[in-house]
C-alpha cells in the first residue's frame, strides 16, 4: 500500500549524502538509483504508470536539491566547517527534505490513487521513514568514513 511507507528509508540518506559530497551533478545517478530501487525492491509505482514513477523517482531525486536550494536562500547551507560535517545544518537539511518529499508524494499519490491514502498513516510513515533513514545513513557513513580516513 502507498500509505504505509518504510520507517527507515535509507535511500533518502544516500541521496542527501551524495548531493553533499558531489554536488547537484549526481542527479542522473540518483534518478537511476531511485528507479532501480523503486522497481526492484519496492515496486513503488505498481500499476500507476507515469504518476507513480514521478512520485517516487522525480520527487525523491529532486527533494534534496529543493531543500538545499531553500537553505542556500536563507544562508543555512554551511554543511562543512573546514573538514568537519556541520551536523546541525545537515539535520535541518534531512528534516526539510523529508517534509518536501512527503508533501509532494502525498499530493501526487492522492491525485492518482483510486482510494486516497489516509493522511495520518501516510505522513507518519513517510515523514518518519525519510527523517530516520536520512539521519541514520548520514551519521553512520560519516562516522565510518572518518574512521577509515584516520586509518
Amino acid at each position: 500500500s502507498f500509505a504505509s511507507g518504510n520507517l527507515l528509508f535509507l535511500p533518502m540518506g544516500a541521496s542527501i549524502f551524495s548531493y553533499l559530497l558531489f554536488g547537484f551533478g549526481v542527479l542522473p545517478g540518483i534518478a537511476i538509483a531511485n528507479t532501480l530501487f523503486g522497481y526492484f525492491f519496492w515496486d513503488s509505482w505498481s500499476g500507476l504508470g507515469f504518476p507513480g514513477f514521478t512520485g517516487h523517482v522525480v520527487v525523491g531525486s529532486l527533494a534534496p536539491i529543493a531543500a538545499m536550494l531553500m537553505m542556500r536562500l536563507f544562508n543555512l547551507s554551511n554543511f562543512f566547517d573546514g573538514q568537519k560535517l556541520n551536523f546541525r545544518h545537515v539535520v535541518f537539511l534531512v528534516i526539510l527534505t523529508a517534509f518536501i518529499n512527503t508533501l509532494s508524494k502525498f499530493f501526487i499519490y492522492m491525485s492518482v490513487l483510486p482510494i486516497a491514502p489516509d493522511p495520518a498513516i501516510f505522513f507518519s510513515t513517510y515523514l518518519i521513514g525519510d527523517m530516520l533513514g536520512g539521519l541514520v545513513f548520514v551519521y553512520v557513513v560519516s562516522r565510518i568514513s572518518t574512521f577509515l580516513i584516520k586509518q
